[in-house]
């Protein structure tokens, strides 16, 4: 583990036969949160007003013109808790520990990686060649050589998209203040987000 395997980059990880991590990784996030937007308060401020009509009080889908309803929320809330149990449970097979014992150091908290090793998430403190030693020792060879995915070789086109990205990224971020354009990064990297996500639901920032 690097500089974060938080939430679901735990996930992929606790059913390794050994997990190593740095003393300052960020790890754990073991828990699962719903965002679903509602617009239905300002819908009223502007005059939209949105009615969906059924046969019956479930024939009707969620609209985020209309309040949630108590039938829809107890069917999301079980949603995040089949997932909530899903991971507790992964997590639980993969560290030899009872669900419980997950469950007490879950609930959505994260440790440094030196916090999740006394608490029997990780197995080691170490560094990315410990792990590509403990690697190869798992497998029974001496001599190895790392390769990086993915491998591939740029046209020569593509030899000018990182400067020109460089100096389009500079131009943004002096426009608009590196907290704007960070904001504006996030902003664009959420949108094209696709699925259910497992993610922390704050980001960490280390001056």
């Amino acid at each position: 583990m690097g500089s974060y395997a938080t939430s679901g980059g735990y996930y992929i990880s606790c059913n390794a036969d050994r997990i190593i991590a740095e003393p300052t990784t960020i790890t754990g996030s073991i828990g699962v949160f719903g965002a679903i937007p509602n617009i239905s308060e300002f819908s009223k401020r502007i005059g939209i007003n949105a009615e969906q009509i059924g046969t019956n009080k479930r024939s009707v889908g969620y609209s985020i013109f209309e309040p949630m309803n108590e039938d829809f929320y107890m069917v999301t809330q079980e949603g995040i808790e089949r997932v909530y149990n899903t991971f507790v449970t992964k997590v639980a097979e993969g560290r030899k520990m009872t669900f419980e014992e997950v469950d007490s150091i879950a609930q959505g908290r994260v440790w440094t990686g030196k916090e999740a090793l006394d608490k029997g998430l990780v197995d080691e403190l170490g560094s990315l060649e410990d792990a590509v030693r403990a690697a190869a020792d798992l497998v029974g060879i001496t001599e190895y050589r790392v390769r990086n995915y993915p491998d591939y070789e740029k046209e020569f086109k593509d030899m000018f998209k990182g400067p020109f990205a460089r100096v389009k990224e500079n131009m943004l971020k002096t426009e608009l203040g590196e907290s704007n354009y960070q904001a504006l990064q996030r902003i664009k990297e959420f949108s094209e987000l696709k699925g259910i996500q497992t993610r922390l639901p704050f980001l960490i920032e280390i001056n």
